[in-house]
């Protein structure tokens, strides 16, 4: 009897394993998306992770150049997968204009596989690169009655990313520089770190109140009208700026610069002196857009100092290098290069209207790369590189 149990014992453990061996088995097969504005639709070396839920069991595999992993002999159950990529400067540049490394990353949980299984991941990664200067309008134009016009001044700021920015307190300012004549700075030697402002302005919000796509633009205006058909405006002006984003509004008791009705204002962050409206120079300015973490007029009552080297109260308010996300100096012409307005890390060149004053042309920046039919602009800190002159105005148009 005993050896009879000890055979029936064992015939059950072959008929069990049998058993466990019949146990039907699956395949899942997960394409891994780049995401949408990268050139390549699909990644191909992405690693794909796969773990049964509950247990530690996990299989890998590596994506084709279908961007195809193909995880063999699963059992029935639920799984989680993950997927990732390291691209290095260089390939994350093929891929999106910007040589900067990133990972990307996806994950989907609770899948079931209870067949043959075909599922989809789309990675997501770090922010590449940022907002930048695009298109800078601040030469002004001619009346017909050979007046100077300026207050068709604009500024067009692009999401030069792979991700959605948002605006939210994101600062515009002036460095300070000179108007009329070219001068050395004595701001760049008393503080090497940073950077002087007699003025900027934030677009006020809690944080995610004004996403800003990738490839698209932002446009800030010094008055949000169609400055060519307004009977306040200047026929000879080449902008209509009356669907700008935000415009720059100076309240005065004379009412004399104008509030656009269609356009909201942006906030006044500090301004040390004002007239009908905010006009930056039109011999070219240093100009820099920039954040502020916390509470903005905290930060400039924390930060005002007065000109080095010189017996005037007037006060600017100083902001580090670091803070600044993108800024470029304009020069009268192209003989002022040896004295900046900004520190070279911001700019280490300049860019500049050939024609003078009054022009009604423009500074834009390079298209780079186009990716996906999103357009990449060039920003290597050196505008005179970066920037084309002598443009033709053409705000919210790549």
């Amino acid at each position: 009897m005993k050896k009879i149990a000890i055979i029936l014992c064992f015939l059950g453990a072959i008929i069990s394993s049998c058993q466990d061996d019949d146990d039907p088995v699956y395949d899942l097969m997960v394409t891994v998306n780049y995401p949408e504005n990268y050139n390549s639709a699909v990644a191909e070396g992405a690693w794909v992770y796969v773990t049964e839920d509950g247990t530690e069991r996990t299989d890998s595999a590596q994506t084709d150049v279908s961007g195809v992993a193909t995880i063999l002999k699963l059992r029935k159950g639920i799984y989680n997968i993950s997927a990732s990529i390291s691209l290095t400067a260089t390939e994350a540049e093929a891929e999106t204009g910007v040589a900067e490394a990133v990972l990307l990353t996806a994950v989907k949980n609770n899948v079931s596989v209870l067949d043959h299984t075909d599922e989809s991941l789309t990675l997501a990664g770090a922010i590449l690169g940022d907002f930048v200067f695009k298109e800078v309008y601040y030469a002004g134009s001619k009346t017909p009655e050979d007046g100077s016009y300026f207050s068709d001044q604009y500024y067009e700021i692009y999401n030069n990313s792979t991700d959605i920015i948002y605006a939210d307190n994101l600062c515009l300012g002036i460095v300070d520089g000179w108007a009329y004549s070219a001068n050395i700075s004595p701001w760049l030697s008393a503080y090497p770190t940073k950077q002087a402002l007699p003025s900027f302005w934030y677009i006020a919000g809690s944080g995610t109140d004004h996403p800003i796509n990738p490839g698209e633009s932002i446009i800030i205006a010094q008055d949000g009208i169609d400055h060519k058909t307004d009977e306040l405006g200047n026929p000879n002006s080449p902008v209509n700026l009356g669907n700008a984003d935000w415009e720059t509004y100076v309240p005065r008791d004379d009412n004399k610069d104008l509030d656009s009705p269609t356009v909201p204002n942006l906030t006044l962050g500090f301004a040390n002196f004002l007239g009908f409206d905010w006009l930056t120079s039109v011999f070219g300015c240093g100009y820099v857009l920039f954040r502020i973490d916390g509470d903005i007029e905290t930060y400039v009552e924390a930060n005002k100092v007065t000109k080095p080297e010189s017996t005037s109260t007037k006060e600017y308010v100083l902001i580090d290098n670091e803070m600044i996300i993108d800024g470029f100096q304009a020069y009268k012409d192209d003989s002022e290069t040896s004295m900046p307005k900004l520190h070279t890390v911001i700019d280490a060149g300049f860019t500049y209207d050939p024609n003078g004053t009054y022009t009604g042309k423009c500074v834009r920046r390079k298209v780079k790369a186009t990716i996906d039919g999103r357009p990449v602009y060039q920003d290597t800190n050196n505008s005179t590189n970066d920037f084309l002159i002598d443009q033709e105005c053409s705000p919210g148009q790549n």
